[in-house]
């Protein structure tokens, strides 16, 4: 089997391990309490990598305390971020709740890159422009679907149905932020890997206190079940990382973003097995426009990102 091949099934991997991921979290959310669910999962993997790190790279540990308010700005970004995510998995429909998150990151990295912050992305032409435009007429879309009631869940009235939806796209832009100061990290010197242990220690503190006072509280539930939902939890969170990262070092960014727009397709499909979630043809219709748009602007990054290695020094990009 050849480079090509294991990339795509790398990729794969990663698309339905997250997708999964999804539809677990928006199931097992109904049950157990959001906080109390990550303040397990990532202080058991928070200390885990951080552990390794101090005796697998403790140069890494290092050059990440010489850079600390990168570690402490990737640490409310994250914390943020997931107490959104997790929040609104369980509020609507997961579907929608992944395709605006993931929709909300290339128009705020193109915002970002207008406030003059040098990691964010510009539109390089009419391709990536008009993808973007696509995207979020299927942001656009699918909240409007939801709050109308039309999609195939949501736990509550109109006013839920706002909260996800907002959550969900502001979680996708704060998402972003932690993206960019851990691309600063990767520049100083450290790697995925111990960056992702120091991402998440103010979460698991912010998560236990939540948790302590009662913050989304559900019923309590047995030990036993708790402990195999953390374990299921670890293996939905640690592993698609990991295949992410074989993937990358494979196969082309375009192959990448055209099979991470299909995640949104997987996620529909596993929420009509489990049954949870009702059919809407709305959702597939917004979802389709989502993947058009997603495929595209992947088509004009990778298009830009050829011309400009082709180019001659100090030749600009148009946007054509």
């Amino acid at each position: 089997m050849n480079r090509a091949a294991i990339g795509v099934i790398w990729g794969l991997s990663f698309i339905v391990l997250e997708s999964i991921q999804f539809v677990f979290f928006g199931n097992i959310f109904q049950r157990m309490s959001s906080v109390q669910f990550g303040f397990l999962v990532f202080g058991i993997s928070t200390i885990s990598f951080i552990g390794w790190a101090a005796w697998a790279r403790p140069a890494e540990l290092r050059l990440a305390f010489r850079g600390r308010r990168n570690v402490a700005a990737m640490n409310i970004a994250a914390t943020f971020s997931w107490i959104m995510f997790l929040i609104a998995v369980q509020l609507i429909e997961p579907a929608i709740a992944y395709t605006i998150g993931a929709g909300a990151m290339p128009l705020t990295a193109w915002l970002v890159n207008r406030a003059g912050v040098p990691e964010g992305e510009t539109m390089r032409n009419r391709f990536e422009a008009t993808g973007n435009v696509l995207i979020l007429a299927a942001i656009v879309y699918l909240g409007a679907i939801t709050i109308a009631g039309q999609s195939g869940f949501v736990r509550g009235g109109t006013w839920v149905a706002v909260m996800g939806v907002t959550l969900a796209f502001v979680e996708g832009a704060i998402f972003t932020w932690m993206l960019i100061f851990g691309q600063r990290l990767d520049r100083a010197g450290v790697g995925p890997a111990v960056a992702f242990g120091l991402r998440f220690p103010l979460y698991v503190v912010v998560a236990g206190g939540l948790a302590a006072a009662g913050f989304d509280h559900k019923a309590a539930l047995p030990a036993p079940e708790i402990a195999l939902i953390v374990a299921i939890g670890l293996a939905l969170v640690v592993p698609p990382l990991y295949a992410l990262q074989r993937a990358v070092a494979l196969i082309s960014t375009l192959t990448i973003s055209a099979l991470t727009a299909l995640g949104p397709f997987i996620i529909f499909g596993l929420q009509m097995i489990e049954g949870r979630v009702a059919y809407s043809s709305e959702t597939l219709m917004g979802l389709g426009v989502y993947f058009a748009g997603a495929t595209l602007a992947a088509f004009g990054a990778v298009r830009a990102s050829v011309g400009a290695a082709g180019r001659a020094p100090g030749q600009q990009a148009t946007l054509r």
